[in-house]
């Protein structure tokens, strides 16, 4: 296409150029042999030529060997001779009108053919030239082309194949551009196997992680069936308690993979009284429904650079937990230390609330496990009915692959 662009504006230039220079050379020749025909209508009447007749005009100057190597020699068997009382009518060929001593008027007149047929010889020698030099241009081009776009033709063919980067890296090295697209696909495709090995990973650890509980379900329903005096009440109820370990190790499973995710990007500037809002606005249904209250110290604030997205689902499941397990029609207080980047969250003891929350019910167990990996410190304190939650982020978040497992 690039090609073909070229050569189409190429044509079209070439034909404006050549048009022009064309159109220039025909009107000098015209010129050039209208000044030599006013020459010979000087020579006329300087040497008395036209005391004779016209044919004898004209084979006088073809014995002037003067005019042998005159530039308007190669007109001589075009030219006519005309000798008249009157002035002669306009013609289409190139002509010159005199008036003779004698009164008459001397007509010298030339077609335009040899004029003409200069010029197509011109156009072709023209046309010649550019074909040549247009041809040979276009084979650099293309040839510059070819060499330009095989690494990128060689990208397309590599990823066409499928072939695995770790066995075959392709060796498509052109310019830093597309040295760059090689290494962001080789990344990609990575990047790519590593999703599909984690999502291995999820299968494999859900697996192990509710083996044990299933097998002692499965064992349980093999006592019920054989003996006839197990009580079906106790059944029941110790069947719900293994179905809800395999479900809450199916949440902590989950709710690790996102954190784990999350922190593969980038750090990001987060202010904790705007924690503290979201999750207001986010729990507002269950707090209305409850009627809680929260009071904090807004004037208070300060700012972590943290995996933003990580943070946001272990505040959320702190706040949850609060949320669930405070008593209704209360206070929960937040107080904010800037100095000490520690935010305390207090509230007053209630029984479970039976509401379906948001997130995932993640456990305090689980919000301490990933301290160390988000970098803050989790404690929770009771006295007298109220229950003080406070999280201190003192520690560096680590860098590089990280991976969070349920123990």
């Amino acid at each position: 296409m690039v090609i073909s662009y070229f050569l189409l504006s190429s044509v079209i230039t070439f034909a404006l150029l050549g048009s022009y220079v064309v159109y220039r050379y025909h009107a000098e020749l015209k010129r050039n042999l209208r000044q030599s025909l006013i020459v010979l209508s000087e020579d006329v009447v300087r040497h008395k030529f036209y005391l004779n007749d016209v044919r004898t005009i004209r084979q006088n100057f073809h014995l002037l060997e003067a005019y042998h190597s005159a530039p308007f020699v190669d007109h001589f068997d075009d030219l006519t001779f005309a000798m008249t009382k009157t002035p002669p009518p306009e013609a289409d060929e190139v002509a010159v009108i005199s008036v003779l001593p004698d009164g008459r008027y001397l007509t010298v007149r030339s077609n335009t053919l040899r004029i003409e047929q200069k010029s197509r010889g011109l156009a072709l020698h023209l046309a010649a030239v550019f074909g040549l030099f247009l041809l040979l241009f276009v084979l650099l081009f293309w040839f510059f082309l070819a060499r330009l776009l095989h690494p990128l033709q060689c990208l397309v063919r590599y990823c066409r194949s499928g072939a695995e980067a770790e066995k075959a890296v392709p060796a498509c090295s052109g310019s830093a551009e597309v040295n760059e697209l090689k290494h962001a696909i080789i990344a990609l495709q990575q990047a790519n196997r590593s999703l599909c090995r984690e999502k291995q990973n999820i299968f494999k650890e859900a697996a192990h992680e509710i083996k044990a509980p299933i097998a002692v379900l499965k064992a349980r329903l093999s006592l019920f069936a054989e003996d006839d005096a197990f009580e079906k009440t106790r059944f029941v109820s110790e069947s719900e308690a293994d179905i809800a370990t395999v479900s809450s190790k199916l949440r902590e499973l989950i709710f690790l993979k996102e954190i784990e995710w999350d922190m593969r990007k980038g750090r990001e500037e987060v202010a904790m009284q705007e924690q503290c809002r979201l999750m207001q606005q986010v729990f507002q249904p269950i707090l209305e429904k409850k009627g809680l209250t929260i009071v904090s110290n807004f004037e208070e604030d300060f700012t972590l650079r943290i995996h933003k997205a990580a943070i946001l689902k272990v505040m959320q499941a702190v706040f949850e937990n609060i949320f669930m397990h405070t008593k209704n029609d209360t206070v929960i207080r937040t107080i904010v230390d800037p100095g000490k980047k520690r935010l305390e969250i207090v509230n007053e003891i209630g029984s479970k609330s039976d509401e379906t929350l948001f997130s995932s019910r993640i456990g305090s167990r689980m919000i301490n496990r990933l301290a160390d990996k988000l970098g803050y410190r989790y404690e929770t304190r009771q006295h007298e009915g109220r229950f003080s939650t406070v999280i201190t982020f003192d520690a560096a978040v680590p860098e590089g692959d990280l991976h969070l497992s349920v123990q």
